[in-house]
């Protein structure tokens, strides 16, 4: 089986990439720069030069596509258009020109694009979608010009929720807070979201390629038991082994917080995991979602408990020096 990945280099395609690997995939994989291969450095790829407005040919026998590319922080707010939408559709159209005959095309989107939860009610499919922020409305953009190629291409869309893993940087820094003893609460209110863990999210992927079901099918992919910050926290610390002071965070110390952090991006050019469009997913009540649907059509339930989950990821940050 042949299967060609973009976003390989990052955080959930490398992890995907060794999936796949090991379930004896031969992988192409798109990647801008060949002297920067990252987490894929040694591994048994063919790798392809080009982005998502420059695809190379491709060969003719590719049997399945994963696309994983996407920014889901920038300096810049047309940089999420740019990327999750208009990338989104050049890469689509660029298939479809090269004419190759692909059995499944599995498209990697979020529960940003669907939003946060009503009434407290968890997020279904058939909902209608209402993000937020740009970032969860250029995922859902980028969903709209994927579905444009539904009766081109088999092909199904995965919302995942809030990722977390060996190599991710978002929660590296919560995590760091963690480890100080310190257990940042959010106002007074319980905050509740649907997390997965970037091995559950792998295998759910590699499910959508066994499954059948109507060409552009979306499925909300997430632990289905939601969790708050402060449990997540809690079971962190509990992990490293760190007594824990919860430390009460205003929302509006958090907001200026916020635009001061969107000052120095803009002034450094680097995107930064705190802004105001993150402050304002964070101060949502419920970020939930139900994943029956992934469980009637592909089966799919988390293999890690969230203390599993979490030992191999504070693990693997102890051993690479991330902690």
């Amino acid at each position: 089986m042949k299967a060609f990945v973009t976003g390989g280099t990052g955080f959930i395609g490398s992890h995907l990439i060794e999936f796949l690997l090991n379930k004896g995939f031969k992988i192409f994989a798109l990647v801008r720069d060949l002297n920067n291969l990252k987490w894929l450095k040694g591994l048994d790829i063919h790798f392809l030069k080009g982005d998502l407005f420059s695809i190379p040919p491709l060969p003719r026998d590719i049997d399945h596509f994963f696309h994983i590319a996407g920014i889901s922080k920038a300096s810049n707010v047309a940089d999420y258009y740019t990327v999750n939408q208009q990338g989104t559709a050049s890469l689509f159209h660029s298939l479809h020109a090269q004419n190759i005959s692909i059995k499944k095309i599995i498209h990697l989107s979020s529960l940003a694009a669907a939003g946060p939860s009503i009434d407290g009610k968890p997020v279904q499919e058939a909902h209608e979608p209402h993000p937020i922020t740009p970032y969860g409305k250029s995922k859902l953009l980028g969903e709209f010009e994927a579905l444009k190629f539904k009766d081109t291409f088999p092909l199904v869309i995965l919302r995942a929720g809030a990722v977390f893993g060996p190599r991710d940087i978002d929660f590296l820094e919560y995590f760091k807070w963690i480890r100080r003893g310190i257990l940042p609460s959010l106002a007074s209110q319980t905050r509740l979201l649907s997390i997965c863990y970037v091995k559950d999210l792998v295998k759910a992927a590699f499910l959508s390629l066994l499954k059948e079901y109507e060409s552009g099918e979306i499925f909300n992919i997430a632990n289905p038991n939601p969790c708050s910050w402060n449990e997540f926290g809690q079971a962190a610390g509990l992990t490293m082994g760190r007594p824990l002071k919860k430390v009460s965070v205003p929302l509006s110390i958090l907001y200026i917080a916020s635009l001061l952090s969107d000052i120095l991006s803009k002034i450094s050019k680097k995107p930064s995991v705190i802004n105001r469009y993150k402050f304002k997913d964070m101060k949502q009540e419920r970020w939930t979602a139900s994943t029956e649907k992934a469980k009637q059509k592909l089966s799919f339930s988390p293999q890690y408990s969230l203390q599993e989950a979490l030992q191999e990821t504070i693990n693997w940050y102890y051993s690479h020096n991330w902690l």
